[in-house]
Formats: structure tokens, C-alpha cells, sequence
């Protein structure tokens, strides 16, 4: 027998370990939003049958349920891959912008064979969205200004900076004069669509193929090693070797690229061009740090958290249509699963930082006078 080979029980026990709190959560956010379609005069159980119907059980709805969570679950693993490390990194929106829009000016004003321009203009997406986000790591290191602060407030700048781009120097000409956008990307460069009438594209593929190389760069590689560390245990993490600041810059850039490339997979798989804020009013980096939130940071748990939360949206958004039920019936689901979460969250992460702290008294304690 094989002393090595994990129980069924443990292994069933470490899945329920990791989603009893989300699935708790997510039926308190269900409870919540009961409680909203009851003050609206409508039965709970008919509004949800309905609103799970148009949003994972009908094709089309469910096209359209998997198209607007390619964002969403690039945005949670953009999310993830600095939160994992400690790094609180609230500006996947602006990250999203800079390097979605990045990426279109080089695809409509470059002159190049479609297949390179494609390569090229997707490159040059992620290195902004990259360096975008390592300024808020420059700063830190610079100036102790604090990364929260700092990569909140730059998704304004993004906002309102590309904002005026678009509505001046880059705005599309030849379409309607209130229309602010830029021109269309060419057909050459677009994403293959996986069905008639819809924008449902391979998107969606590469969105896992991201996630399961987010697991593998996490758990199999130096970086992600060194990453983790660092957000576990920075004093250990530093007293171990592990160099701080570059760790940081990188894990900075690497959530920054990842983020360009969930605003990029929207723009050349669904709109086809930047339109001024596009990114701000669907809000896909907000659902997605729910996701990483609900998830607990875990990889595939954010894949099917945001593919939820998506239905939630593309659900309210045809009960709206079709019942008294306002669309932000969902938001209110969302912000209740979240809430919930985010008390388990808060609880560990009090419960590191105390063990850090007990750690790093103990170091200084143990130390010889006058060393």
C-alpha cells in the first residue's frame, strides 16, 4: 500500500474547507437579494428560476454569460497575482485602460502584415499595462507611499487621460460625431468567434489557459515561490533571502500585464475599438476582485466565481426586461457574497500578521546584547 497516497477524506475535507465559506456567503447574498425581489412584490423562487435560466441554461444566454467573464476572470487573477504577495492592488481597472488602449493605437496606425501586428500590438498592451502598475511599486520604494493609495488613484488619471486621447487626437472620424472612440481594429486582428450571431469568442479559452498558467507559475516556479513568501511572511520572507523590492516590482508588472490583457481580450474579441469608458461603467476589474475575494485567491475557485458573478449581471440584466426587478438586484447579491467573504478574509488575514509579529519579537529577543 502506498503511504504516500492522501485519503479521500482529506481530500474531500480540504475542498469543503476552501468553499464552505463561499458557499455560505453566496446563499446569505441569495437570502439578501430575496429579501429585495419581496419588497418588489415577487415571488424569490420564480425570479431565480428565471434569473438562472437566462444567464447559464439558454444557449444564447449562456454565450453571452461566458463572454462578459473573459475580463472578469483575467481581472481576478490580475487581482490575485498581487494580493498573493501582499501587495494590495486596486488599480486593475486603470492597468486595463492603459494597456487595452496602448494596444489599439498600435494596432490602427501601425503599418504591418496583420499576423505581426497582431503579435506586436498585443505586446505593447501588456508592457504598458505592466509599467503602469510598477509606478505604484516605484513610489513605494522611493517614497513608503502607500500601493493602495497610489494605484487607486491612478485608475482616475487612466480614466480621464485616455479620455481626452479618445475624445481628441484618437477619435474615430469617419463614425457618428457624439460616438467617442477610437477606429475600428481590422478583421485580421480580431478573435475567432465560436458562434453565429453572438461575440462569444475563444477569449473564454484563453482566460483558463491563463488560469491554469497562473497555477503553474504559483506553485512550480522560483517567482512564484518567492512571491508567495512574501505575502505569507515578509519578515521571514527577507530574513530567508528573498529580495523585497524586486519581488515587488515584478509581481507589480506581471498583475499590471495581466490586467492589459483582460481590457485587450474584450476590445479585439468583442468592441473591436477603445470606447471611452468602456472599462469604467462595466465595471470588470471591480467583479473581478469580488471574484478573488469570494474565492480566497484560489485559482479555479475564481474561474467559477467569476463565471457566477457574470451570470448574476447578464441575469439581471434580462429580468429587468422582463419584470419589475431592477438589474441591481444582482449588485446587491454580489456586494452581500462579498461582505460575507470579506469577514473570513479579514479574520486571516489579522491571524498572519500577528503570527509575523510574534515571529519577528522573538528574532529580536533572541538576539545577543549589542549585536
Amino acid at each position: 500500500m502506498n503511504k504516500n497516497k492522501v485519503p479521500v477524506s482529506e481530500v474531500l475535507g480540504r475542498i469543503w474547507s476552501a468553499l464552505k465559506y463561499p458557499l455560505v456567503a453566496t446563499l446569505f447574498g441569495l437570502f439578501a437579494g430575496a429579501i429585495v425581489i419581496l419588497i418588489s412584490n415577487e415571488n424569490p423562487i420564480e425570479i431565480y428560476a428565471e434569473l438562472f435560466t437566462k444567464s447559464f441554461i439558454k444557449p444564447y444566454y449562456l454565450m453571452q454569460t461566458l463572454t462578459r467573464s473573459t475580463p472578469i476572470i483575467i481581472a481576478a487573477i490580475a487581482t490575485a497575482a498581487a494580493w498573493k504577495a501582499g501587495y494590495i492592488n486596486i488599480g486593475v481597472e486603470g492597468q486595463m485602460i492603459v494597456g487595452s488602449l496602448s494596444a489599439v493605437v498600435v494596432a490602427t496606425m501601425v503599418d504591418l502584415p496583420e499576423p505581426i501586428l497582431l503579435v506586436v500590438s498585443i505586446l505593447v498592451g501588456l508592457i504598458a499595462g505592466a509599467l503602469y502598475a510598477t509606478v505604484a511599486s516605484i513610489l513605494n520604494i522611493k517614497y513608503k507611499a502607500s500601493i493602495v493609495i497610489v494605484t487607486l488613484m491612478m485608475n482616475y488619471v487612466a480614466k480621464y487621460v485616455t479620455s481626452y486621447f479618445v475624445t481628441y487626437p484618437l477619435k474615430d472620424s469617419a463614425s457618428d460625431k457624439i460616438a467617442v472612440q477610437t477606429a475600428k481594429i481590422s478583421e485580421g486582428l480580431r478573435l475567432m468567434k465560436l458562434g453565429d450571431r453572438t461575440t462569444f469568442n475563444i477569449g473564454i479559452i484563453i482566460a483558463i489557459l491563463v488560469v491554469f498558467w497562473f497555477i503553474f507559475l504559483s506553485e512550480k516556479t522560483v517567482f512564484g515561490y518567492e512571491s508567495k513568501m512574501t505575502g505569507f511572511n515578509p519578515f521571514f520572507a527577507k530574513y530567508g533571502g528573498v529580495k523585497e523590492k524586486n519581488v515587488m516590482l515584478k509581481t507589480m508588472a506581471l498583475s499590471g500585464a495581466i490586467a492589459a490583457l483582460g481590457g485587450i481580450l474584450e476590445i479585439y474579441g468583442v468592441k473591436y475599438r477603445y470606447i471611452d469608458g468602456m472599462f469604467t461603467s462595466a465595471g470588470y476589474a471591480w467583479t473581478g476582485l469580488m471574484s478573488a475575494l469570494i474565492s480566497g485567491l484560489n485559482p479555479i475557485g475564481m474561474l467559477f466565481s467569476s463565471i457566477f458573478l457574470s451570470g448574476l449581471q447578464v441575469g439581471g440584466q434580462a429580468l429587468q426586461r422582463s419584470t419589475s426587478i431592477p438589474i441591481q438586484m444582482s449588485d446587491v447579491i454580489q456586494a452581500c457574497i462579498t461582505l460575507f467573504v470579506s469577514v473570513k478574509f479579514t479574520k486571516d488575514y489579522v491571524k498572519t500578521k500577528k503570527k509575523s509579529s510574534k515571529l519577528e519579537n522573538k528574532k529580536i529577543g533572541g538576539e545577543p546584547n549589542g549585536c
